[in-house]
């Protein structure tokens, strides 16, 4: 369908349902970050594909909000459908509520999908229409109008996470969590977030691209719990297992009426920020409701030690792999034809023989020469270039393994660098080494680690539009909350157990972009006579390209650090190497 026609047909039905203005978000009604295609509405309207990013469209003009990963793959993606797009974060861009402010007339209604937006969202959306007396109604479907190919929601069947692999028994992670219920005086705990849902009952799914879950909700009671998901998706296998632990299931659409059914004087736990509107807005008024953050959240960052040793293990599958994919570039580039594509699947290869592995975490950001410079990009048949031995490639990728997740940066010259990208490279390899070597304070938030990252950089006037780190789950979810290390106030403090990135970047628009990125976990440093202090361990283990480093910008402690990360590199990744590639690894993890 031509891209004008949706917006159209969008406005017709607007205007059947006597509305002024529609928003369309990027989620589904459990507020994930990725989701299965079924809910790609947005994505199908506009032909903006990113994660991230909200349409309005109002009965004479239309706007795309995303942040600065996504610039100029909007720009790209948005152009000939008539959205305009709308900076997020830039001087004089408006937010998306202040412009409908600006463009609607007193008292006009605005139609919204209420199960994609959270009930905090919702309600701060209301109070800043008011100022006009702008309503907002509830209309299921607003944006989905002429969708005829629409792909139906997903009935993959769920697996069971193995108790030696998760580290925890079901039974251990309810009495954890009733725990928490308990302190909070509520009877009973709605879970809408897939990730928190897989983890809490020890069980893994594919409804969504790259995030091993499945589309259910739950809800703990102090003596039961209810489990609302296609039976569909559910084994006899895990079936008996779900009845072995007293798991009383339900259809998912069940999940409204169950709740509007909620006896009187039900105490109920619900995270306003990660509940839809329409199921918050179900729950009887003759309860109460405790709005608190999920307890689940935190609990689940934390890793234990049995998942942090999982995690390690596969990184050591995960680096093996991208060994064999910079080994491979190194010999090929100039002698054969490969493109971004080319290397994506190759990486998709080399994963897929480790041991554990079952997809990949995300899709491949796979960047040559100006391509870099775009944060998100995605190659497709008709943009990948072809690769040559002039600039840098940046390779963002990462693996789900049975036993962890990995996501690893690596920015590699191809050529005899310039002296402007060594000092560039340089800059962000400090950033990322500086926070790599932290020694916090346990009230240490992320907010007050982005500066180390950010600092080498800065100081020379250069920066970078993202964050410097996210969560990371436990074959789960690529990116996981509730901690962050951004500039960005977070209240949540860095603990130990929790996995971060530390990925800082530099990006030259038309040029080439800079990205280094390893995971690392927080851990105890010890306890003096000054306290108890936190540091990081670093868990990814892959080269990190030495051509473009100018050793006289990095301090003596930089390059111990560097070359004691590289020793354990190779001591680790060698005997898992056939010769020719242990001979490579031995160049490229050489001291400096």
């Amino acid at each position: 369908m031509e891209k004008t026609l949706k917006l159209k047909q969008l406005r017709k039905e607007m205007e059947k349902r006597g509305i002024s203005a529609a928003i369309i978000p990027s989620g589904d009604p459990h507020l994930s970050e990725y989701v299965a295609e079924h809910w790609r509405t947005r994505a199908w309207l506009s032909g903006f594909t990113g994660s991230a990013g909200t349409v309005v469209v109002t009965e004479t003009d239309a706007g795309l909000w995303t942040d600065s990963r996504y610039f100029l793959q909007a720009e790209r993606e948005l152009e000939g459908t008539g959205i305009r797009l709308f900076k997020m974060g830039t001087p004089g861009v408006p937010t998306s509520e202040d412009w409908l402010l600006e463009q609607l007339n007193k008292k006009s209604i605005v139609g919204v999908d209420t199960r994609l937006f959270s009930y905090n969202q919702l309600i701060g959306l209301e109070d800043k229409l008011y100022e006009k007396k702008i309503t907002i109604a509830h209309t299921q479907g607003i944006g989905s109008k002429g969708w005829e190919t629409r792909p139906r929601l997903p009935k993959e069947p769920i697996i069971i996470h193995p108790e030696e692999i998760a580290g925890e028994t079901m039974i251990v992670k309810l009495t954890t969590i009733r725990a928490k219920m308990e302190e909070a005086k509520a009877t009973s705990y709605i879970i809408t977030a897939l990730d928190e849902i897989a983890w809490l009952f020890n069980l893994r799914g594919s409804d969504v691209a790259y995030n091993p879950v499945f589309y259910a909700y739950a809800i703990v009671f102090t003596n039961r719990v209810a489990l609302f998901i296609d039976s569909a998706k559910v084994s006899p296998t895990v079936m008996r297992m779900l009845n072995n632990h007293a798991i009383e299931i339900f259809d998912y659409d069940e999940i409204i009426d169950f709740v509007k059914d909620f006896k009187k004087k039900e105490r109920i736990l619900v995270d306003p920020a990660k509940t839809n509107f329409a199921l918050a807005n179900t729950i009887p008024s003759s309860c109460k409701i405790v709005w608190q953050s999920s307890p689940i959240a935190l609990a689940k960052a934390c890793k234990t030690e049995i998942e942090l040793e999982g995690i390690r293990n596969a990184m050591i599958n995960d680096g093996v792999a991208m060994v064999e994919v910079l080994q491979w570039i190194e010999q090929t580039v100039g002698k054969e034809t490969i493109t971004e594509i080319t290397v994506e699947e190759k990486l998709r290869n080399c994963r897929s023989r480790q041991p554990y592995f079952v997809g990949e975490s995300f899709g491949s950001i796979v960047g040559y020469a100006e391509h870099g410079a775009i944060v998100h990009y995605s190659a497709t048949p008709e943009t990948a270039s072809e690769i040559h031995p002039k600039s840098f490639l940046l390779i963002d990728s990462g693996g789900q393994y049975q036993s962890g997740t990995t996501d690893i940066t690596r920015t590699i010259h191809l050529a005899a660098p310039t002296e402007q990208e060594k000092e560039d490279y340089t800059l962000v390899l400090k950033g990322m080494i500086g926070l790599a070597r932290a020694v916090f304070t346990p009230n240490t938030r992320g907010s007050n680690l982005d500066m180390l990252a950010r600092q080498p950089l800065l100081a020379q006037q250069r920066n970078y539009g993202h964050g410097t780190g996210h969560g990371v789950g436990f074959f789960l979810n690529v990116h996981e909350g509730p901690q962050s290390i951004r500039m960005e106030e977070n209240s949540v403090t860095i603990q130990p157990g929790m996995v971060c990135s530390d990925e800082p970047g530099l990006y030259r628009s038309g040029m080439y972009g800079i990205r280094i990125e390893n995971l690392i976990a927080c851990v105890p440093a010890g306890t003096t006579e000054f306290g108890t202090f936190n540091k990081w361990e670093t868990l990814t283990l892959c080269p990190i390209d030495l051509k473009p480093v100018n050793k006289a910008l990095l301090s003596t402690e930089e390059v111990e650090w560097l070359n004691g990360y590289h020793q354990r590199v190779f001591d680790t990744l060698a005997p898992r190497l056939v010769p020719e590639l242990k001979d490579w690894l031995e160049k490229k993890t050489k001291a400096i």
